[in-house]
């Protein structure tokens, strides 16, 4: 009863000292800024242990004791504080006095927080991803401000101390930004920006977690509380790099002599046995010797270990080029660049070095080789063009004689090629085919001896296969571009030598934060952009075209599907669960019949990471309910088993995975009704779902952050509720059969209009006005694919409403037309 009773008057104690604190803040006009930021700071301080005392119990008072006493004597200070500056008139004196007892607070506080910080849970600093940190911090702050438009009941009582953890993210924003641009390799630096990434990954959980209800008031606090002090220090350190600039490195593309870029100094030789690309040969030859008598560029271009070099070196040797040019000279430029190398490396070839040559200025040597080259016909090999800037660098000391002389290089990026000769198209290298395989396989196991070929990895294989693959493969992902990263290292999600639907892609890329906002550009056109980026680098194969342009399916090579899984494990970007993987392997083999509450494990499967990417049968998925309690993407694929079709309960997941960001479950059926709970997923961008549905519950608007809507009705028509035109963040509704508004008469002429919706599927429409009157609440649509539906009253009115919309969707990008001859569907209007 003691207890109690002295719990009851501490709350009471520190609500009277917050009311006298807001009055210092609010009523008192005479004390001077510093001296208000730290009555702020006292404030929050005070919130925290406000909400400690209201979760304390007489059952553990006893050991929390020392800190409740603490806290007592910090709210009497507060009061002491009120009372001396509400009674004396405000002096120089007094100021002083003030504040010396708020440093004092500010003290004992720091003190009361170390101790409470020890009684609970901290955000585990495990677990996040080590990538894609300025995306992240991107994605966090625009969410943060959507909290704000949306005020969000869940996040107001903690409003103050995010808004201060929006401002010091913005500030570790600008500097992780200036050191993505230096592109620096100094290690203290690196370590930073892997915290500042490592924090805003906390943070992200933290104000989420909060926003769907997990954990107390307290841990909230506390939460916030920890995270302030961590941003805190991560600032002061990142203040003193900067200031003693040991951000300040060598870039690690700039001009510099470096061992590893080594240039072949005299003429190679093939002494490897190949299988021949003799299609592509031919007309590569054909380049070289023949057409135009300018001097031209020719650039083979394709992914890593594809065979570039020794295409290039096989073309170098062949008879018919040796005849026909005078001089010949090859050199390795690589990711790192010494013109003066490249120089010697060139006159070598031609003339050989001298003392001479070698005292030469840089400027002396350009008109050396100049000289060497006038009036000769000469083939120039480029090998490993990472930037155009190399050829710049060279182009003035190659003449242009007319007299037939080529540039070859060979390049993994395409872009380096089409800048180095825009009017010249470059040779993309294929892959084998069969009958090329397994000529090389011939070669390889009846001849006895170790080939390298077109399209395997060249010279650097021949000493350690793997080992030369993997070294190849990591220089190309190193290379790319900060932004490039993580939508590169995303296609290990995806089921190994299966096209890519590209528009799902970019959907999911955008769902993930992955491309940031422009305003010259849409999302879907930026993430267009950085496919075709990966494209011209070789590191994603175009598997299908779109009829209208475009690349519509796509893919990554095996070896590069490798690469990403297992930079993806050492940076905890994705998580793959395959039937490999326990304890699901031990399920393989097993009857449909067998009863897997048998086999299955007890304690649940806790998985931790960022994405989870599982490839199993949907009985064996749906049996072991899996949780993930920071997971944030869950995409589901379904490997083939007897009953495809059958329903399953989902519900779990709801529970299991509060945070998610994307939720794939297109290739599992769901049955006909949407699963109780799923409104719990607040923070869905991303929703693909699938079963035999006949419409979409209203409350399908509690997710009010998503932006793509795919169902797959299985039974086909699909009713969508009025309470949609209330979702505004939806960019792609996508029902694969039939959709239909659930719309009266009445309702036609409402004002809710869809602004960022740019992809509709499949919407059944019927001619007339009513159909536009939808349609003109979706005024930034480009993709629309309809089904429109004609009366046998009305034979005519499908054209009328294929002519109405054509008229009105003037600007599309895609439209899709088909029809159907039926009756109307529903007693109301039905569209």
């Amino acid at each position: 009863m003691r207890e109690s009773v002295f719990l009851l008057l501490l709350k009471i104690l520190l609500f009277k000292a917050e009311f006298f604190l807001l009055e210092m803040l609010n009523g008192n006009s005479n004390l001077h800024s510093l001296a208000k930021e730290r009555i702020e700071s006292i404030h929050e301080e005070l919130k925290l242990h406000m909400a400690f005392v209201a979760y304390q119990s007489e059952e553990n008072s006893d050991y929390m004791e020392p800190i409740l006493k603490n806290t007592e004597a910090m709210a009497r200070r507060i009061i002491y504080l009120y009372h001396t500056v509400i009674t004396n008139n405000i002096t120089e004196e007094l100021i002083k006095r003030v504040d010396l007892m708020l440093s004092e607070l500010l003290d004992q506080n720091k003190l009361n927080k170390v101790k409470l910080r020890k009684l609970y849970s901290q955000v585990q600093e495990s677990h996040f991803p080590k990538t894609n940190g300025l995306g992240c911090i991107d994605f966090l702050l625009t969410n943060l401000k959507m909290l704000q438009i949306h005020k969000s009941k869940s996040v107001a009582a903690v409003k103050n101390q995010i808004e201060r953890i929006q401002r010091d993210i913005e500030f570790l924003r600008s500097f992780l930004n200036g050191i993505v641009k230096k592109n620096t390799q100094h290690q203290e630096v690196k370590l930073l920006c892997e915290c500042i990434t490592e924090v805003a990954y906390k943070v992200e959980y933290v104000i989420d977690s909060i926003e769907v209800g997990i954990g107390d008031r307290l841990q909230h606090l506390s939460w916030l509380d920890s995270l302030l002090g961590e941003i805190g220090h991560i600032k002061m350190e990142a203040a003193k790099s900067y200031w003693e600039k040991t951000w300040v490195d060598i870039p690690h593309n700039v001009t510099r002599s470096s061992s590893h870029m080594i240039s072949q100094v005299s003429a190679p030789e093939l002494d490897e046995v190949v299988v021949s690309l003799n299609d592509q040969e031919e007309v590569i030859i054909d380049r070289l010797i023949k057409g135009s008598l300018q001097q031209d560029m020719v650039s083979l271009v394709g992914m890593p270990g594809i065979g570039k070099t020794t295409l290039a070196k096989k073309l170098y040797n062949d008879s018919r080029v040796t005849y026909h040019f005078h001089i010949r000279a090859w050199c390795c430029i690589s990711q790192v660049y010494s013109k003066r190398q490249v120089l010697l490396d060139i006159l070598s070839n031609i003339c050989g070095l001298t003392d001479h040559i070698h005292q030469m200025a840089d400027e002396d040597l350009d008109q050396e080789l100049y000289q060497q080259l006038k009036g000769r016909r000469y083939l120039r090999v480029m090998e490993d063009m990472w930037s155009v800037g190399p050829w710049y660098d060279l182009e003035r000391s190659f003449p242009d004689d007319k007299n037939g002389s080529r540039i070859l290089i060979t390049s993994r990026i395409q872009n380096v090629a089409l800048k180095a000769k825009p009017n010249s198209d470059p040779f993309l290298l294929r892959l084998l085919t069969d009958d090329e395989s397994w000529s090389l396989l011939q070669l390889r196991y009846f001849m006895k001896k170790y080939l390298v070929i077109v399209g395997s990895l060249g010279r650097r294989l021949i000493n350690d296969p793997e080992t030369r693959c993997k070294d190849i493969l990591e220089l190309s992902y190193e290379q790319l571009p900060y932004n490039l990263k993580a939508c590169f290292l995303y296609f290990g999600a995806f089921l190994e030598d299966k096209d890519i639907s590209v528009s799902k892609l970019i959907r999911l890329w955008i769902s993930e934060g992955f491309i940031k906002k422009s305003e010259e550009k849409s999302l879907e056109d930026l993430g267009e952009d950085y496919l075709m980026d990966l494209v011209g680098r070789s590191l994603v194969l175009v598997s299908k075209r779109r009829s209208i342009g475009g690349v519509k399916t796509c893919r990554v090579h095996d070896m590069l599907h490798d690469l990403c899984l297992s930079r993806s494990k050492e940076e905890m970007f994705l998580q793959p669960i395959t039937k490999r993987d326990e304890p699901f392997a031990s399920f393989d083999g097993l009857d449909d019949d067998v009863d897997f509450d048998h086999y299955y494990p007890s304690k649940p499967l806790i998985y931790e990471r960022h994405r989870l990417c599982i490839c199993l049968e949907r009985r064996h998925f749906i049996k072991s309910k899996p949780s993930g309690p920071r997971t944030r993407s869950l995409l589901f694929s379904a490997i083939a088993d007897r009953y495809p079709r059958c329903p399953y309960d989902i519900t779990f997941i709801f529970q299991n995975f509060k945070l998610l960001r994307v939720l794939d479950l297109e290739s599992i059926n769901m049955g006909m009704f949407f699963p109780i709970g799923f409104d719990l997923l607040v923070q869905l961008r991303y929703l693909a779902v699938s079963g035999d549905l006949d419409s979409i519950p209203p409350s399908i608007a509690s997710l009010w952050k998503l932006e793509t809507f795919v169902v797959k009705g299985l039974k086909g028509m699909v009713v969508l509720p009025v309470i949609i035109w209330s979702m505004r963040m939806l960019r792609h509704v996508r029902v694969n059969s039939c959709a239909m508004f659930d719309l009266q008469e009445d309702q036609l002429e409402g004002s809710l209009v869809l602004d960022n919706l740019v992809t509709l599927s499949t919407p059944a429409l019927s001619g007339g006005k009513e159909t536009l009157k939808i349609l003109r609440r979706f005024p930034n649509l480009h993709r629309l694919r309809c089904i429109i539906f004609e009366s046998p009253s009305s034979p005519m009115g499908c054209f009328a409403c294929h002519g109405n919309i054509c008229l009105l969707l003037g600007d599309y990008k895609t439209l899709r037309f088909s029809n159907y001859f039926l009756m109307p569907l529903r007693a109301g209007y039905g569209t």
